[in-house]
């Protein structure tokens, strides 16, 4: 049984985890923003050296990309400064570190999936941010897991499948982008592989730090995405119309935000350290609708 530090725990992601640890009777350690700032430095190394944990995951970032155009400090504060501080109390404390990041690390298309170890180049604040936090870890720490992941939604939290369903309750039409390509990557399927890659880290003689790509499969384009959504949501009964998706291009889809036209991820790493296999995340739709809707009708 590991003793958990848990960072950003009541987040989309954060939450899934808890859940999963405590399902694995993990003792774990929760903190939102409240319980701990991650921006504050001497927080930080106090709270992870009151803990007494064996590892930290940290589910803490801002997130929202659009209004990261306009708040970069707090961006920053969160998503780079957060994860050095973290990684300097690990380092510390002789822990392991589990960081999320973003698949917004990417840039360019190469016609295929991006692996862990090509180059980034991160178009906006969000991703920048994230790219200072993965590359703050690297230089502060030896012991880290960085797992990027995609396109997330999950029961908890707020995603692009619950705004399309939002969205629904007063549209009976609405346009999405057609030439951004992805992973969408369920919180839950990703909170479960970050208990495993955990464990594993957490024996005597792992050595396979470093960064990892997850992501749900297939890949495809935001207005296929919303598409499934709504599909799945007439089907399940939970909307009685047909939805109509109205395929525009990123150029006139107005956005601050300069987010990458082609961010797959290439997984087969961590199915190949860690044995870990990569959802289906229409699999997921089910419980990510249907909380939606139990949500809309207490």
């Amino acid at each position: 049984m590991a003793r958990v530090l848990l960072t950003g725990a009541y987040g989309q992601v954060g939450k899934e985890i808890e859940v999963c640890l405590l399902n694995s009777e993990d003792e774990v350690i929760s903190c939102d923003h409240r319980a701990l700032d991650i921006s504050q430095e001497d927080r930080v190394l106090s709270a992870v050296t009151e803990s007494g944990a064996d590892i930290i995951i940290n589910a803490a970032a801002y997130t929202n990309v659009e209004k990261a155009e306009d708040e970069r400090v707090k961006a920053y504060e969160v998503n780079a400064y957060g994860p050095k501080y973290l990684a300097k109390a690990a380092k510390l404390a002789d822990i392991p570190l589990i960081h999320i990041s973003t698949d917004y690390v990417f840039s360019s298309e190469n016609g295929r999936p991006h692996r862990e170890d090509d180059t980034v180049e991160a178009q906006c604040v969000y991703g920048k941010s994230k790219l200072e936090g993965e590359e703050n870890i690297i230089a502060c720490c030896s012991k880290y897991l960085i797992v990027r992941a995609s396109w997330i939604f999950g029961r908890y939290g707020n995603n692009f499948v619950k705004t399309m369903l939002r969205l629904a309750g007063k549209y009976d039409a609405v346009s999405v982008v057609s030439d951004q390509k992805g992973n969408p990557t369920p919180a839950r399927a990703l909170a479960e592989a970050l208990c495993i890659m955990m464990h594993e880290a957490l024996k005597p003689d792992f050595k396979d730090y470093g960064i990892y790509h997850f992501a749900g499969n297939p890949a495809t384009t935001w207005d296929e995405f919303a598409r499934s959504v709504f599909k799945y949501a007439k089907l399940a009964g939970f909307i009685q119309k047909d939805m109509v998706v109205k395929s525009i291009l990123a150029k006139d889809y107005p956005s601050k935000a300069v987010r990458p036209y082609d961010s797959r991820l290439d997984t087969n790493k961590i199915n190949e350290v860690f044995k870990i296999d990569l959802p289906d995340w229409h699999d997921y739709l089910p419980e990510t609708v249907g909380e939606f809707f139990d949500e809309q009708n207490n």
